[in-house]
């Protein structure tokens, strides 16, 4: 399977966390959200523009753009 950004999903899209590529302070930020390498999220909903919403953990998460493009993630069947 090919790993992607969390941004290159379709809306409701499942994936696995596969890795964040960001700095130490962008890391600890997204563990404390629930969203770590190996974690299942779902891609809720994204504009072309604005936020990205996530469900992780059962909870709906909003995050930044350029945060989203930052997390790689491997689509679940």
């Amino acid at each position: 399977m090919k790993k992607t950004a969390l941004t290159e999903l379709k809306n409701g899209e499942k994936a696995v966390v596969t890795g964040i590529n960001g700095g130490g302070q962008l890391v600890h930020r997204l563990n404390s959200m629930g969203v770590f390498p190996g974690k299942e999220i779902t891609k809720r909903f994204s504009s072309r523009r604005g936020p990205v919403i996530i469900e992780v953990l059962r909870s709906k998460v909003a995050i930044g753009r350029g945060m989203a493009e930052k997390i790689m993630v491997q689509r679940v069947p």
